[in-house]
C-alpha cells in the first residue's frame, strides 16, 4: 500500500499592527518551524494585521490546496479582519484550525500578546457561524500541543482522501441483509466516497480470460504457506486468477476500495468463493465481501487515517473482557501471526479460505451505520489476542481474532449497527473522534 502524505497545511498567522513586529515575527516563525519538524506539509501566506492584508491573503488561499487551513493567532486580533479572511471557507465545510499562542517567557517574567483573549472571541465566532473547525491553544514548544494537532491534521487529511475516493462495488448486499445498504446520495454528500457499481458477471468475464501462464510468477508466494492436504496446486492457481481479474478491474476503473458479493452467486453457483483472493489483495488495497458498503466505507475510514491494511470480522462471541470476532474466509495475509494458513471450504462454500489466526497487538474497530437518516459511527479499542479454537459447525477454521476491549463489552454490544466490524490495527480512536467532528457523523465510543 502506498505510504500516507504527510497532512498538507496552510498557515494563516492573525496579529496585530501595534505590538513589536520582532515579536511576532519569532512567534509566528517558531510555530512554522515546529509545524514542519513535526512532519507536516506546510505553506503559510503573509500575516494579516490590517484590511489590506485581507484580499492577497484571501486570494492565496483560494488558490491552494490544503488538507487544513491553521488559523494561527499570537496576539490580540481585530475580528473583523479574521472572519473576512475565513468566512468563504466556512460554507465550503473547509476544515479550519485555530491556534492561540498563550504566554511565553523572558527571564522568568510571563510575557503575553493578548493571543488568547482574541482567541476566546474567535472560538465562538467561529461556532456561530458553523465553521468547520477545532480549538487547541499554547505556545510552539508546549508538549502537549503537537499531538492535538496531529489528530487534526491526521482527520483532516482523511476526510480529503475520503472525498476523493471510489469504492467498487460488485453486486450488491448479500442474503437480505437490510444494514449492508446505504444511501449512496448521502454518502457522496456527507462523506465522500463514489460508488461505482458493477455485477459479479464482471468478475467471471475476466477471470475466465486470464490464462493459467499468467498467475504462475504469482503462484511462487503461496510456497511459503500453511496449505492444507485438500489444498490443491490447481485450487491456488484458480485463487490467484480471481485476484488477479479483481485488481486488473481496480485499477481500470481507480477504485480506492472494493466489495463483492459473494455469496451465492460466486460462492455456490460459479463455484469459486472469493475468500483467498480477497485475502491476497488485503495487504495491498482495502477488500471486503458480501457487498456490505457501509463496512467497507468503515475499513476506508481507518485505512485513510493509518495508511495500513483493513480487515473485517463477524460478531461472533462476548464475554465481560472480550469480543470474538472472523470472517468466513477472508482477512490480509499480512494479519496472520505466522505464514498464513490456507484451507478448502467444505460446507456452505467452495474454494479456498484464509485459516490465519491474528497477530497479537492494538486494534481499533469501527462500523459505520445510519440512525434516523444521519449517519453515525460506533468504534472501539483493544488489544488482538490469539482465539481459543473455534470454528463454524462444518467448516475448517476462520481468520478469528479475539479482541479484549478497553471498554466493556456489553456497553458496545448496546451499540452495534451490524455484525460487521472493521478492524486496522493501532488506536486511532482520537482521530476518528476528529474525522467523525469533521464529517458530522454522529460519534459512539464505548
Amino acid at each position: 500500500m502506498k505510504e500516507l502524505a504527510a497532512p498538507a497545511l496552510l498557515v494563516v498567522p492573525f496579529t496585530y499592527p501595534d505590538y513589536p513586529a520582532g515579536d511576532v515575527k519569532r512567534q509566528i516563525d517558531r510555530s512554522l518551524e515546529v509545524l514542519r519538524t513535526a512532519g507536516f506539509s506546510v505553506h503559510a501566506t503573509p500575516a494579516v494585521l490590517t484590511p489590506a492584508d485581507v484580499a492577497p491573503v484571501l486570494a492565496r488561499l483560494r488558490a491552494a490546496e490544503c488538507d487544513a487551513i491553521v488559523a494561527l493567532v499570537v496576539s490580540w486580533v481585530e475580528p473583523p479582519l479574521f472572519v473576512a479572511t475565513l468566512r468563504p471557507f466556512f460554507s465550503a465545510g473547509t476544515p479550519i484550525l485555530l491556534w492561540s499562542h498563550t504566554i511565553y517567557y523572558e527571564q522568568g517574567v510571563g510575557l503575553t500578546l493578548g493571543a488568547l483573549p482574541a482567541a476566546g472571541v474567535l472560538r465562538e465566532t467561529l461556532e456561530e457561524m458553523e465553521a468547520n473547525f477545532a480549538f487547541v491553544y499554547g505556545m510552539p514548544d508546549d508538549p502537549a500541543l503537537m499531538p492535538a494537532i496531529r489528530t487534526f491534521a491526521r482527520a483532516a487529511a482523511a476526510r480529503r482522501a475520503l472525498a476523493n475516493a471510489r469504492i467498487g462495488l460488485l453486486g450488491y448486499a448479500s442474503m437480505g441483509m437490510y444494514t449492508a445498504t446505504i444511501d449512496h446520495t448521502q454518502l457522496r454528500r456527507q462523506v465522500g466516497p463514489e460508488i461505482d457499481h458493477l455485477d459479479q458477471y464482471e468478475v467471471v468475464v475476466r477471470y475466465e480470460k486470464i490464462e493459467d501462464a499468467a498467475v504462475e510468477a504469482p503462484l511462487a508466494a503461496a510456497e511459503s504457506w500453511q496449505c492444507g492436504e485438500r489444498v490443491s496446486r490447481d485450487d491456488l492457481r484458480k485463487a490467484f486468477r480471481m485476484a488477479v481479474a479483481l485488481c486488473s478491474l481496480a485499477e481500470e476503473r481507480a477504485w480506492d476500495a472494493l466489495t463483492v458479493k459473494c455469496q451465492y452467486e460466486l460462492s455456490r453457483t460459479f463455484g469459486l468463493a472469493p475468500c483467498l483472493p480477497l485475502s491476497i489483495l488485503g495487504d495491498e488495497m482495502v477488500v471486503s465481501c458480501e457487498g456490505d458498503l457501509p463496512l467497507v466505507v468503515s475499513q476506508l475510514l481507518l485505512h485513510a487515517l493509518t495508511g495500513e491494511p483493513t480487515s473485517y470480522g463477524d460478531l461472533h462471541n462476548v464475554t465481560a473482557t472480550h469480543i470474538l470476532l472472523g470472517a468466513c474466509g477472508f482477512a490480509p495475509l499480512g494479519y496472520a501471526a505466522a505464514r498464513p494458513i490456507i484451507e478448502k471450504h467444505t460446507a456452505l462454500y467452495e474454494g479456498l479460505l484464509n485459516s490465519s489466526p491474528y497477530r497479537p497487538g492494538p486494534v481499533t474497530l469501527a462500523r459505520l451505520g445510519a440512525r434516523r437518516g444521519r449517519f453515525k459511527l460506533h468504534f472501539a479499542a483493544g488489544q488482538a489476542e490469539l482465539p481459543p479454537p473455534f470454528h463454524e459447525v462444518g467448516c475448517p477454521t476462520y481468520p478469528f481474532v479475539n479482541v479484549a476491549l478497553d471498554g466493556d463489552p456489553a456497553a458496545f454490544m448496546q451499540q452495534v449497527p451490524s455484525q460487521h466490524y472493521a478492524i486496522a490495527y493501532g488506536d486511532v480512536r482520537a482521530e476518528l473522534r476528529a474525522l467523525c467532528q469533521l464529517l458530522d457523523i454522529e460519534a459512539i465510543e464505548t
